[in-house]
């Protein structure tokens, strides 16, 4: 296993370089703006949610790395209301029509965001618990790196606000950094695990599809915070979808 999670590094300081990342460090930016991409993050964390609780935990087990994987799903499942409550201070938690909610979730912007679950459950579901374990190293070396870039800017607005700002801010990077799965005693577990050959390549395929789509859900925030203000994140997306009319 050594050597696959030497390859999740190399792809993950890649991924470190996107533009996203770029655009949070800059401290001209107002840091409610930073945030703006809160609501498109929504579905992605409804849905790992989801991927933990119906599609990677297997209890009872006797599995070694089966116990592995149930632990973290059991210690990441509820990360989701941390979000809904960032956006509520965050002021962004508005009112609106059932419609208009509905229309924001599937609408173009979230593309993305909402099709993690399909993706990882194609190669999750039923799999040996190594692959499992493969997609949780690789959502969380990913976080890692996300919740890092996101802290400064929750940090800022908690000092004008006076509220803790749990998703984005420093409670979710300690989490994400003090796992179980990343104690110095799972790590070494980790890297001694023998992968056995017949699932070697699917596990290599699943990563670079996995790097694929967290590149691609960054590349999806930034745009989002690029073309819509923080004071007025939804308008976009009415004026478009509302002008639609039925064929």
């Amino acid at each position: 296993m050594k050597s696959i999670l030497e390859l999740i590094e190399k792809k993950n300081q890649e991924y470190a370089q996107l533009p996203f990342f770029k655009y949070m460090e800059d401290e001209t930016i107002n840091p409610r703006q930073k945030l703006a991409f809160a609501p498109v993050i929504a579905p992605l964390a409804m849905e790992f949610s989801e991927l933990c609780k119906r599609i990677l935990r297997d209890e009872p087990t006797t599995d070694y790395i089966q116990q592995m994987v149930n632990v973290h799903t059991h210690e990441e499942h509820f990360h989701w209301q941390w979000l809904l409550e960032d956006m509520e201070k965050m002021g962004i938690d508005y009112p609106m029509r059932f419609s208009d909610a509905v229309r924001f979730l599937w609408s173009e912007h979230t593309l993305v965001s909402r099709s993690m679950l399909p993706l990882f459950e194609r190669y999750t579901r039923g799999a040996h618990p190594i692959i499992k374990l493969v997609a949780i190293e690789v959502s969380e070396v990913t976080a890692n790196v996300f919740f890092r870039s996101t802290k400064y800017a929750a940090l800022q607005l908690q000092e004008t606000t006076q509220a803790e700002f749990r998703y984005f801010g420093m409670r979710h990077n300690h989490i994400e950094n003090t796992h179980t799965l990343h104690t110095p005693a799972s790590l070494q577990t980790m890297r001694d695990i023998e992968v056995p050959e017949e699932i070697r390549q699917q596990i290599l395929e699943f990563i670079d599809v996995a790097f694929e789509y967290f590149t691609d859900l960054i590349n999806e925030f930034f745009a989002y915070i690029t073309t819509h203000s923080y004071q007025e994140p939804f308008a976009r997306v009415y004026q478009s979808e509302r002008s639609l009319r039925p064929v």
